[in-house]
């Protein structure tokens, strides 16, 4: 299974996972998220983290508007 890099908001510490493909990565970073307590004073559009594939590439970012909607 590929590896995937989980970069969070504010955070030093990156965490690195194995997932099954891309969307399972973005639906855990999207769950995870959910779960992080967030400062109140965080825009609602700035990101809370950021998904990397194994090529280090970019390929998803969870902002917290959208765990608003469902």
């Amino acid at each position: 299974m590929p590896l995937f890099r989980f970069e969070f908001h504010e955070k030093t510490n990156d965490i690195t996972v194995e997932l099954v493909d891309h969307e399972a990565a973005l639906a855990e970073a999207k769950r995870a998220a959910g779960e992080m307590p967030v400062d109140s004073a965080i825009d609602s559009a700035e990101w809370l983290i950021r998904v990397y594939n194994d090529s280090g590439e970019l390929i998803g970012t969870i902002f917290r508007n959208d765990l608003r909607e469902g």
